[in-house]
């Protein structure tokens, strides 16, 4: 019984580590300031995409599923997106939102 309960120990703790593969975090910003409370969605191959909000100041901070190849997209911003990469450790991308003559928005790594 008792190797049983340190079995499931092992399992839950190690859990979270297998459901997220990597995480992407860093700022967005534009003008100068943070963008605040924009939804930030990364897609990674054939993953559903995850999302979570920038904080006042314009930071995010996104668990992904998947390593290689993404997508990140700012929601609220038509056209803003830009690939990055995933992997074991935390990728940091800093990005500025450039709006463009068309309306539509250009996210510029920093």
């Amino acid at each position: 019984m008792r190797t049983m309960r340190c079995v499931c120990v092992v399992i839950a703790l190690l859990l979270p580590a297998v459901a997220d593969a990597g995480q992407i975090y860093g700022t967005i910003v534009m003008g100068g300031q943070g963008v605040k409370d924009a939804s930030v969605e990364i897609k990674c191959g054939d993953a559903a995409p995850v999302t979570g909000p920038t904080t006042a100041d314009g930071s995010y901070r996104v668990n992904v599923p998947q390593q290689g190849q993404c997508t990140l997209a700012v929601a609220s911003y038509a056209g803003a997106s830009a690939m990055i990469f995933s992997g074991p450790n935390p990728s940091l991308y800093n990005f500025e939102l450039v709006r463009l003559a068309d309306g539509k928005y250009e996210l510029r790594r920093r």
